[in-house]
């Protein structure tokens, strides 16, 4: 029985098997599972703007917040509500709490729901008073959580508080950025909705998109043979050469490729215009043009992009956050969190070939635009087929990305994409895709497999390292860090590009950080504020999820109570060069600082930079835990080779060789068994790419040609 406040009365259980035939599992939501529950008002309003952080209260799960690596104890909260009381978060009347690993799991209360958000030193914070008894001689006798926003327009989905410091002095400090700690009106005017025309709403969800704000310009889009379109967003197209009321015009041979019109259409993958009755092409047909909305992934390219172009159609795409109603938060979350943000494609897809099909596939997010690739727009996975041309036919579209990722049985996290092509076998259900990620340590962020193919659902496997959480790494005097997979990286450059990064925060308090410096710096401190040490290294984080590395500096100098602590967070950006550390947050007697950068993007092995096109067959030896083994066969195959040579330099050997080869090979040949498959699916077309009732045989040979 699972806790669910959202869910309704008529609520039924869900069956899912683990692979036992004797043995099922039902899992039921439902509100009366629930524990009784404390809420607080989450909105503020300051200097005349309000506030809400309503919509990060979670109804049927928990934050939850490593304080180190996986096997750390970890904090587990809620925003303006209590702990949802369940299995790993065995927290009454918490708003936070923290579970303790040892031999007996333990939970202390960090603090009750109680004062609503508030406004102190210009920051937006939260604070849950009374928690238990304090075990430290500390003046405040009871443990206290504070959690502070940063507001952040562009962290929308995915983000998650961080753990900062403070369970020495029994407050723990909580930061978090996210686009819920902006103003209403800031994000009002960020994403102002109108009536009119140009609009439509989502019937799903009365969501209304609204693309007015583009009728103020004309644009333009180019074909792959240079062929280039002035177009018009719900309206016709200033200066243009085309006929009267044309919302497309081919600049070369002024074809109208349709007139405009203000319809805007609605889709589950995004909405979008058709501009029809252009000008006559083919067999008395009048060309026509779709130009499709999507909400792509973040970072993806902003312009218009032609997909398809045929003499009586057109085909363009347009990524535009002004149809981004929803992006899934591409986190699974339960006990624990696995996120696979770091997997989402901006610039390119993943591509797996099977035999004569390529699947195409981005994570969480719709397809970056392909040429020809013309799947339904906001599919995040297409399977089409190559002809002798190398041309893309039988385009199918795998499922859009409207479920976040969740944990199965086996604690992995499975990516569902639903609502595809019409299945071939069942035209009452829509195709869909899963894909599992299992945790592979040696795998780096990996790539995925096609597995199998049933009940009109693709499988696929993702063996990956994002999903197996943070881990401790170690250092390497003078300035080397390393991995539990021993992959090093030097950050060395940090320090011989500028020995000493001079830092001001917003008030003009000036820091002075060194990486590598050393003992001969600020007393060992790597990061000093005046007189003050910020500490010595304490810890080495690779958190695989969220794509950074942690340095942690702790037992800087005396401050108040305690001890000046630190810590700098490395965020690889191939683009940024050496970059510099900027301030992130600064509670009392803390600093923590982030620093975009190339230099930590060496850390990652060279696997991780292997090509998005994949082979299903060949690759996915490449790429598995045992590729180091594979190496070493490849070095005794070439040794045993050379042998073999140096044997067979005399002609007597040679003979000796051929009549002891003979009695082998037919022993061989007499055993060989033969089995046919005589099944029509999709997986025997996949994976064989031959004729279903062809005989094959198990013959190593014919394996080994294979």
């Amino acid at each position: 029985m699972k806790c669910d406040y959202e869910v309704e009365n008529n609520s039924i259980p869900t069956l899912s098997s683990n692979g036992n035939v004797c043995e099922y599992h039902l899992s039921w939501r439902s509100a009366h599972a629930c524990s009784p529950r404390t809420k607080q008002k989450c909105t503020v309003t300051n200097n005349g703007s309000h506030y809400d952080l309503s919509p990060l209260t979670k109804y049927s799960s928990n934050y939850v917040i490593h304080m180190g690596d996986v096997n750390s104890p970890k904090i587990i909260l809620n925003v303006c509500h209590t702990v949802i009381y369940e299995y790993g978060a065995l927290c009454l009347k918490s708003a936070a709490c923290l579970q303790q690993n040892s031999s007996k799991i333990e939970y202390m209360n960090l603090g009750d729901v109680g004062q609503a958000p508030f406004f102190e030193d210009g920051k937006l914070k939260i604070r849950y008073l009374n928690g238990d008894v304090c075990r430290h001689n500390i003046p405040t006798p009871h443990i206290q959580t504070t959690i502070s926003f940063i507001c952040d327009l562009e962290a929308i989905e995915g983000t998650s508080p961080e753990y900062i410091g403070g369970s020495e002095e029994c407050h723990y400090q909580i930061i978090w950025k996210t686009a819920a700690a902006c103003s209403i009106e800031s994000l009002g005017s960020r994403s102002a909705i109108t009536a009119g025309r140009c609009t439509v709403t989502n019937p799903l969800t009365n969501f209304t998109y609204n693309l007015q704000s583009l009728m103020k310009e004309e644009y333009y889009a180019t074909a792959q043979n240079g062929m280039k379109y002035q177009f018009g967003v719900c309206k016709s197209p200033a200066n243009m050469t085309c006929t009267p009321e044309t919302g497309i015009c081919s600049m070369k041979n002024r074809t109208s490729m349709g007139q405009y019109n203000t319809n805007l259409i609605w889709q589950e993958g995004g909405p979008y215009l058709n501009y029809t009755n252009g000008d006559l092409c083919e067999n008395g047909q009048r060309s026509y043009t779709i130009i499709a909305f999507v909400c792509g992934a973040e970072g993806v390219s902003k312009e218009p992009f032609v997909m398809e172009q045929k003499p009586c159609q057109l085909i363009i795409h347009w990524n535009t956050d002004l149809v981004c109603e929803k992006r899934i938060k591409c986190v699974a979350t339960d006990d624990d969190e696995m996120n696979l943000s770091s997997l989402i494609k901006s610039s390119s897809n993943y591509v797996v070939r099977v035999n004569k099909t390529e699947f195409h596939i981005n994570i969480c997010r719709p397809l970056v635009p392909e040429p020809s690739l013309t799947c339904a727009h906001g599919s995040a996975v297409c399977k089409a087929t190559l002809n002798s041309n190398k041309e893309y036919i039988d385009e199918v579209s795998l499922g859009l990305p409207k479920e976040s990722p969740v944990l199965d049985a086996n604690r992995d996290t499975v990516l569902r994409y639903v609502g595809g092509s019409t299945c071939p076998e069942d035209p009452t259900k829509s195709i869909s895709s899963n894909f599992t990620f299992p945790c592979n340590v040696y795998s780096d962020k990996g790539v995925p497999e096609f597995k199998d193919y049933k009940d009109c659902t693709y499988i696929f496997e993702w063996k990956t390292s994002i999903t197996c959480g943070a881990a401790m790494g170690t250092w390497t005097s003078p300035c080397i860090i390393k991995d539990h997979r021993s992959h090093e990286c030097d950050l060395s450059p940090l320090y011989k590009n500028q020995p000493i990064y001079r830092v001001k925060n917003k008030q003009g308090k000036d820091y002075s950080i060194n990486i590598c410096g050393g003992p001969t710096f600020c007393n060992g401190s790597a990061v000093c504020q005046g007189s003050n040490g910020y500490g010595s290294l304490a810890n080495v984080i690779f958190d695989y999820g969220r794509d950074i590395i942690k340095l942690q500096y702790s037992n800087g100098d005396k401050c108040a109570n305690t001890s000046y602590t630190s810590g700098v967070r490395f965020k690889c950006v191939e683009s940024m060069g050496i970059g510099e550390p900027t301030p992130l947050w600064e509670p009392q007697c803390n600093a923590e600082f982030e620093w975009y950068t190339n230099v930590t993007c060496a850390c990652k092995s060279s696997m991780q930079n292997l090509p998005d096109s994949l082979d299903a067959h060949e690759n996915s030896k490449m790429f598995s835990p045992g590729h180091a083994g594979t190496v070493a066969g490849i070095v005794l195959t070439v040794i045993a080779l050379v042998a073999v040579l140096f044997y067979l330099r005399h002609p007597d050997k040679r003979t000796c060789l051929r009549s002891c080869w003979h009695p082998f090979s037919s022993r061989r040949s007499s055993g060989r068994v033969q089995y046919c498959r005589v099944d029509t699916t999709e997986e025997a077309r996949l994976l064989l790419d031959v004729d279903p009732t062809h005989c094959q045989t198990d013959s190593d040979d014919d394996l080994l040609v294979a």
